[in-house]
């Protein structure tokens, strides 16, 4: 699990001159390098040997070439002879901004300003403010296409994604553009400083991007001026859960779209106070479907067994290791989940109470009685229902499922380091009496 920060580092990795087989490696807050994967292909560029799975795989990257997409696909294992995309577990694509250097690449620029950045800030506001829709623009359509492609070619992985400005508009396109089975092996995807793509995405792409809203992180500064189309409040009509950052002021509009505004402590960006109840619930959201999988991958593993096979390849120790790594996991995850929770609950508790004094306070002296003020705040949506209890039972929802994952991850992680114990006994007994015989 990343901070804040770190993921910040990976998203600047998209700027980088990357060859195949590249290693990416982002510093840990000051400590030792993390690695996040290797460098498998690279957008815009003629696909690698044997690294196309379809005829339309082939078209899309002759697209996105065409159109100026940039971008790169980390893999946790470098893609040799010996390892193949089918052993990949974990995939990080990377969506690069737009080319601002106009004097050493004047095709990228234009291709991204002129053909992409430019039309679709046109067709974004025509769909908001006339409700005038019309196709997207060749290059997001030619990222939906690749990222679909990438999810095929390494059916095995679970994916995360990270993209700023122009990168950010094809991430909304591409996770749009993906059906269910897709969605469900998406880990994060994190948008920064990206234009609303939301108002232009149809009826079923608006559908696909809510399933996973509390996975998607659309982070905005608005003394960012890219970052445009954006409700001023609230949660809605966006892709995923908006993040608005409390930014400084660095005094220069590129230093600013260049995440200069961006403020950290101790790893975690400093947010404003009007996003902070999204963005906690979202993150508590994602670290309990975190955990589920951890529980699956156990019962998996404990259903399939454990040989004397798989100890050749992996020894005990490291068998063992693995085992306590996945409840220390548990341990911290379930840690944070559950504190989360509970300043949530508390910060929660008594707002429909403070509601009704401050209106009280508001209209004291006048006709309204306390019916009347209710039923008016009803009519904008606000009750106790609403604004209190609703958040509080998901909260408490989401302590009572993450106790009860943890209590499972805890118990197989025991089952599963008695077989490999009982495996390793075992085995040494057999050894034992063939060297007898012998």
């Amino acid at each position: 699990m990343y901070t804040d920060q770190e993921k910040n580092r990976i998203a600047w990795k998209e700027y980088s001159k990357f060859n195949v087989g590249k290693e990416v490696d982002i510093e840990s807050d000051g400590k030792k390098e993390k690695r996040i994967g290797y460098v498998s292909e690279i957008f815009g560029q003629a696909p690698e040997k044997d690294m196309v799975s379809s005829l339309e795989d082939l078209e899309a990257r002759l697209q996105g070439a065409l159109t100026g997409l940039n971008g790169y696909i980390v893999t946790d294992k470098e893609i040799t002879q010996e390892t193949r995309p089918e052993d990949v577990q974990k995939v990080t694509i990377l969506f690069e901004g737009s080319e601002a250097k106009f004097d050493q690449n004047f095709r990228g620029a234009v291709e991204d300003w002129v053909l992409t950045d430019a039309p679709t800030a046109i067709q974004i506001s025509m769909a908001k403010r006339l409700g005038i829709k019309t196709g997207k623009i060749s290059q997001l359509d030619a990222a939906s296409k690749e990222v679909k492609a990438a999810m095929d070619r390494y059916p095995n992985a679970r994916f995360k994604f990270y993209a700023h400005s122009l990168g950010g508009l094809n991430l909304q396109a591409s996770l749009g553009s993906l059906e269910d089975k897709y969605l469900n092996r998406v880990d994060g995807a994190y948008i920064y400083e990206a234009p609303n793509l939301y108002p232009l995405l149809s009826d079923e792409e608006k559908k696909q991007v809510d399933k996973i809203k509390y996975k998607i992180y659309n982070y905005i500064d608005k003394r960012d001026i890219v970052t445009w189309e954006h409700s001023k409040e609230g949660n809605e009509g966006v892709v995923g859960t908006l993040v608005r950052i409390d930014s400084k002021d660095v005094g220069d509009l590129g230093k600013q779209h260049m995440w200069g505004g961006y403020d950290y402590k101790a790893g975690y960006l400093n947010v404003k106070e009007e996003s902070l109840d999204d963005y906690r619930l979202a993150r508590v959201k994602q670290a309990k479907e975190q955990l589920q999988l951890k529980k699956q991958a156990l019962e998996s593993w404990k259903k399939r067994g454990l040989s004397g096979r798989d100890l050749i390849s992996m020894d005990t120790i490291q068998a063992i290791r693995i085992v306590e790594s996945l409840k220390e996991f548990a341990l911290i995850a379930s840690d944070y989940i559950l504190a989360v929770c509970d300043f949530g609950i508390a910060d929660v508790k008594g707002t429909w109470d403070t509601l009704l004094a401050s209106c009280r306070s508001t209209v004291s002296g006048s006709r309204c009685t306390e019916s009347d003020i209710v039923n008016a705040l009803a009519q904008v949506g606000a009750t106790k229902e609403t604004i209190e209890i609703n958040r509080i039972t998901e909260l408490e929802k989401i302590k009572k499922d993450t106790l009860k994952i943890k209590d499972s991850i805890f118990s197989l992680s025991t089952d599963i380091a008695k077989g490999i114990a009982t495996v390793a006994a075992t085995d040494i007994a057999l050894a034992s009496q063939l060297q007898l015989q012998w």
